[in-house]
């Protein structure tokens, strides 16, 4: 039998595949995750089988008894020749065997990286694929013997955090993005000379700067931030209305924009979950308010916590 159709062969196969479906995660492409997610599904599903026996791996056809002897090890064929189970077919064979349970999220992914090859899937669907993934990986690996950290190395903390079911899905989200922007944001800087990633968070970030503009209608004010939990630059926090009065205008943090590493959060929600992913150094929550005589801007220099 080839080392191509080993059970070591299909497992750094899947490595490969996961790691590239967490880099589509975090740009975000999310049609890139669905088909790299469910290449690694499926190379991994065949390690499985094939640590159990070789031939759970082969694909029933005209062939069958010729392929089965070649998975053996006593026939040869040549590689055109050779056809191993789909991602469909293997799930069905580790349920069969009890190594997977029946699972509708796991089924969706299968079926949305099979679209992905010609359609690109919903995106808001593919984004929260990341946990069945997570899943599925963890419960084969257990199968195989093989550590979770062996097999996501660095983006071990952020699988973690996908399918730890005792945190909020906004919490998740949150802590998942900034392991995301904090590994992008290393890539960046892999083949530029020593010291270039430490130079560029020391520059002045020209984004920084005091000031108030509308977006879709709404007057938003932005400032100087914080140092942002996935690179350590220095961050813009994002203000918006809360109410006005005759005489002042009320004001919260809404939102949390780094542009070096490109990690941001949105709303209300997702801003009390950075605070508790990053309690030290994200902004703490303030209402800021002025008087009407002073433009945004002017009232956010002359407001001293910033």
């Amino acid at each position: 039998m080839t080392d191509a159709l080993s059970s070591e062969s299909f497992y750094q196969g899947a490595k490969k595949a996961a790691h590239k479906a967490m880099d589509d995660h975090g740009r975000p492409e999310y049609d890139e995750f669905a088909l790299h997610a469910g290449v690694s599904v499926e190379k991994l599903a065949k390690a499985a089988l094939a640590a159990k026996n070789p031939v759970y791996v082969a694909e029933i056809r005209n062939n069958s008894a010729d392929m089965v002897m070649h998975l053996g090890g006593h026939v040869q064929l040549n590689e055109e020749k050779v056809r191993t189970v789909g991602a469909m077919e293997a799930i069905k064979r580790l349920r069969k065997i009890g190594v997977l349970k029946p699972d509708t999220d796991l089924d969706l992914l299968i079926e949305m990286r099979n679209g992905a090859a010609h359609a690109a899937p919903d995106s808001t669907l593919a984004k929260g694929m990341i946990s069945p993934l997570a899943r599925t990986i963890e419960t084969l690996l257990d199968d195989l013997g093989k550590p979770l950290i062996d097999f996501w190395e660095r983006w071990t903390e952020a699988v973690e955090a996908a399918v730890n079911e005792q945190e909020d899905q906004v919490f998740r989200d949150v802590q998942l993005r900034i392991i995301q922007a904090r590994h992008a944001f290393a890539d960046r800087f892999e083949n530029l000379p020593p010291g270039a990633k430490e130079r560029a968070l020391t520059m002045p970030q020209s984004h920084v700067v005091d000031s108030a503009e509308f977006q879709m209608g709404v007057p938003v004010l932005k400032t100087s931030g914080g140092e942002c939990p996935a690179c350590g630059a220095r961050a813009v926090l994002i203000f918006t209305p809360t109410h006005t009065t005759s005489t002042h205008a009320h004001y919260s943090p809404n939102g949390f924009d780094c542009s070096l590493c490109t990690f941001k959060v949105w709303g209300q929600d997702e801003m009390v979950a950075l605070r508790r992913a990053d309690p030290p150094r994200t902004a703490v929550p303030v209402l800021f308010s002025h008087p009407r005589e002073l433009t945004p801007a002017e009232a956010l220099r002359q407001t001293a916590w910033l």
